[in-house]
């Protein structure tokens, strides 16, 4: 096994430096699988689709909405079928602040501006252009979960989702 020795100077700034630590919270657990409701024949493997934020203009509130998508959707939802439950979090800290026009996250001791916040007029009135800033994220993982109901264990794959502050 080769060893690596670091210049002194490299060394010192490594350890002086704090880890950059960030803000990671659980949003949810996903079934892993998902069965259409229309005429499937076989379990389907889900994954995370997207994530956005939606925010209410009276309560000055923000939320984090997760999608999930499986093979085929598209097919399925013609049929009828919705597809797997999205996630909606409200998070203790994530508000909408209408004067700044954005999607903060106050976590911490620090303000992280998570989407930026436009008002348009189209056709059909006014509508919100939330667009992310990516200085916060959702994160997916799958993990293997287990739940003791007093008598057995059962066992299963979930999709955890995070939201995490950078």
């Amino acid at each position: 096994m080769k060893r690596v020795l670091l210049p002194p100077f490299l060394l010192m700034v490594a350890l002086a430096s704090p880890a950059l630590a960030g803000t990671k919270i659980k949003l949810d657990a996903v079934p892993a699988e998902y069965r259409p409701d229309v005429g499937a024949e076989r379990i389907m493997p889900v994954s995370m689709e997207n994530f956005y934020f939606e925010v209410n203009r009276e309560t000055s509130r923000a939320r984090v909405v997760v999608e999930y998508t499986f093979p085929h959707q598209v097919g399925y939802l013609s049929d009828g079928d919705p597809g797997p439950r999205p996630t909606l979090a409200q998070l203790p800290g994530l508000t909408y602040g209408p004067s700044a026009h954005a999607v903060v996250y106050d976590g911490d001791g620090k303000r992280t501006v998570c989407a930026v916040v436009e008002e348009r007029k189209g056709l059909r009135g006014t509508h919100l252009n939330i667009k992310n800033t990516g200085a916060c994220v959702v994160t997916a993982t799958f993990t293997e979960h287990s739940r003791d109901d007093g008598w057995s264990v059962h066992r299963f794959r979930a999709i955890d989702t995070y939201f995490e502050v950078h």
